[in-house]
């Protein structure tokens, strides 16, 4: 069985603000710096990758397991992995208002991930070293975040036909932070993997847990490298970004996000699945509104709990529906939606890539296959989905997945 590693600086230290010290531009240097050295030492003379294996960049971030104590506080927890304000330069609101809004809309937390910079909320208000942008207690809570993004021309495989290639990888926690803008992107070879590779990098310099965003946008992933990938270290994919459903569906040439997932899972590959809403635009209007997609966490309503729980699976994927249930148990799969939930449900599992059972009605579930995983998705009359994580029988009385 493939293990993956699970990268989160988070649950290094507690979450506490170290001494204040000054944001300059020689603080986005050094970081750049540190990162264009890391992925030098990386690297061949080349340009190609010296080495399979990321394991010597991020070992040291590697989570320890779940302690069981407090499992008897996990709630379901709501909240979006991919959300924008104005210092992203392609939204004008202002942080308070985008707090305003997923706070009056219920969600538990959010994490803040503007284009290249991990921005504070108050610059007045250092948060270093903490995975969170506020105190908690304040009511949401908003996680640090950055969304790397790199649009370049030519990546190879090919996906646009005329060239056009997007890069965009979300950290969700990171403890730095670089003061304005961060330049990180692999700018000498076109292999995706490189550049991919540079954003792992990053990851290594900032913190935070990794998630590809929007991996079929302008084409060109494939489950080869979705597999090399998680292999680094990566366990989080966008699988409906309401933003771009458009690309999640797919089309005759390209296979969907979620038959991308499928095929990276059916390889033994360990990635969970998030739905996001990519939101721009608060005001009504716009082309990224907020609300389209979210995850609901199982965890203890505290910042490293959230955290773990996504690293490990402990969530579902939603534009819509909502779960009471999604729970491997006794080498079964439970799938159950709330029972005040209005509507019609069918719910479907996946097992190896394969649609294997559908049924009508909200309880199901399913025996853990033998060899290889099972996934389930729960599809409204509306259309409107949840998607419950991949469950592996690892042995008699381990099981991975969802909880």
């Amino acid at each position: 069985m493939r293990r993956a590693l699970i990268v989160l600086i988070a649950c290094a230290g507690p979450d506490a603000a170290p001494p204040a010290a000054p944001q300059t531009p020689a603080a986005v240097a050094s970081v750049t710096a540190n990162i264009r050295r890391i992925s030098e030492a990386a690297m061949d003379t080349t340009g190609s990758s010296a080495s399979h294996d990321m394991t010597a960049v991020v070992a040291s971030y590697v989570v320890a397991p779940r302690s069981a104590a407090g499992d008897s506080d996990e709630v379901w927890l709501k909240g979006s992995t991919h959300v924008h304000a104005h210092a992203s330069g392609d939204s004008s609101e202002p942080n308070a208002s985008v707090i305003d809004w997923y706070a009056h809309h219920q969600y538990d937390f959010i994490v803040l991930t503007d284009h290249n910079r991990v921005s504070e909320l108050d610059t007045a208000h250092d948060t270093r070293g903490q995975i969170t942008l506020r105190d908690p207690a304040a009511g949401l809570i908003v996680f640090s975040g950055i969304e790397l993004t790199h649009n370049p021309i030519g990546c190879l495989p090919v996906g646009d036909p005329r060239g056009n290639c997007r890069i965009h990888v979300n950290l969700l926690g990171p403890t730095a932070r670089p003061g304005g803008r961060l330049e990180w992107a692999e700018r000498r070879s076109h292999a995706r993997l490189d550049m991919y590779r540079a954003a792992l990098v990053a990851q290594a310099q900032l913190g935070g847990l990794a998630q590809i965003n929007h991996p079929q946008w302008l084409w060109g992933m494939n489950p080869e490298l979705l597999v090399e990938l998680a292999d680094r270290g990566v366990s989080l994919i966008e699988i409906a970004n309401s933003a771009f459903s458009k690309w999640n569906a797919g089309d005759a040439a390209h296979p969907s996000t979620e038959a991308l997932w499928d095929a990276a899972l059916a390889r033994g590959a360990t990635l969970w699945g998030t739905a996001s809403d990519d939101a721009h635009d608060y005001n009504g209007h716009g082309k990224y509104p907020p609300g389209g997609g979210w995850i609901v966490v199982r965890a203890r309503r505290e910042p490293r709990a959230i955290l773990d729980a996504l690293a490990a699976g402990r969530f579902y994927a939603s534009n819509g529906v909502v779960l009471d249930r999604a729970t491997p148990e006794a080498n079964e799969l439970v799938v159950a939606v709330d029972p005040a939930a209005a509507g019609h449900y069918t719910i479907d599992f996946i097992e190896n890539g394969r649609r294997v059972e559908s049924i009508a009605g909200k309880v199901a579930r399913r025996a853990l296959p033998a060899a290889g995983y099972v996934r389930a998705v729960v599809t409204r009359e509306d259309g409107k989905r949840a998607w419950v994580q991949p469950v592996r029988r690892m042995s008699r009385t381990s099981i991975a997945g969802v909880r």
